[in-house]
């Protein structure tokens, strides 16, 4: 059976599992914030057609060389799935590069949305590793495992320092938790039971945005009038974005990213 709680910026009740104690002792930054009034822009129907499509690369790097394997320190419920491999890079052999974020600024919200995105909790995995969201959108969170997981949120600010503002457990499978994100940012998500558990919520200022499959490529989904636009290309390995101008003739329009190995320099 799933339980699904509304998160509202507070932290959740953990006191009756005695695993809680050791979190609370780890766990590292400020309590949750205070829920913040946001204003939002207004929301329209955009039309769901693909506008802008490309694909984003990593130079540089040898993909193989990137791969490493998690040490899970024995855990006796996540060791029996196999080997884990760090998310942090996602590079095919020709250097396609998962998990990078396309947004185009000056987006608008959209009003026709489909159903939250999911992030899963999974073999002591979170799935997926990115989303991109809009402004005043939300999450949700599932565990899928039969073992005690967390979910701390963490939104990152100026000079790369970052801010907890989020903290709930979900000690039994089929727990989830829904939680609306307002504030376009970047947000971290980690697992204090399971440290090397990590993943990204980008929330963008609107509806145009993309995440880059396993084989580099992204497709904007969301309707565009004919004119110039600024794209950028993001990914949580790279402190630096990068931003292109880009024509839209017809509705469509394509981009390319490379991003240079010799510039990483992770969140």
């Amino acid at each position: 059976m799933t339980r699904v709680k509304q998160t509202v910026s507070r932290q959740a009740p953990w006191a009756a599992f005695g695993v809680v104690m050791l979190i609370a002792n780890v766990s590292c930054g400020k309590m949750p914030e205070a829920a913040v009034e946001v204003k939002l822009s207004p929301a329209i129907e955009i039309a769901e057609t693909t506008s802008i499509t490309g694909k984003v690369t990593l130079k540089g790097a040898d993909a193989a060389a990137l791969r490493k394997v998690i040490d899970v320190g024995g855990n006796p419920f996540c060791t029996g799935h196999g080997d884990i491999v760090d998310p942090s890079w996602k590079v095919a052999a020709d250097g396609s590069l998962a998990d990078a974020v396309i947004t185009v600024r000056g987006s608008q919200r959209a009003s026709n949305l489909a159903n939250a995105p999911v992030v899963d909790q999974t073999k002591c995995e979170f799935v997926p590793h990115t989303v991109a969201i809009q402004a005043g959108q939300n999450v949700r969170f599932h565990n899928s495992d039969l073992t005690f997981h967390n979910i701390r949120i963490a939104r990152y600010e100026a000079q790369g320092k970052a801010a907890n503002i989020d903290n709930f457990g979900q000690p039994s499978r089929g727990d989830e938790n829904v939680k609306t994100f307002n504030t376009p940012g970047i947000y971290r998500l980690e697992c204090d039971v399971h440290r090397w558990m990590n993943a990204w919520v980008f929330v963008h200022e609107g509806t145009h945005s993309a995440v880059t499959g396993s084989d580099g490529r992204f497709s904007i989904t969301r309707a565009l009038a004919d004119g110039d636009y600024v794209v950028e290309a993001w990914h949580p390995q790279f402190s630096q974005s990068i931003t292109h101008t880009v024509t839209v003739r017809a509705g469509k329009a394509t981009a390319e990213f490379e991003f240079d190995f010799a510039n990483a320099h992770p969140l």
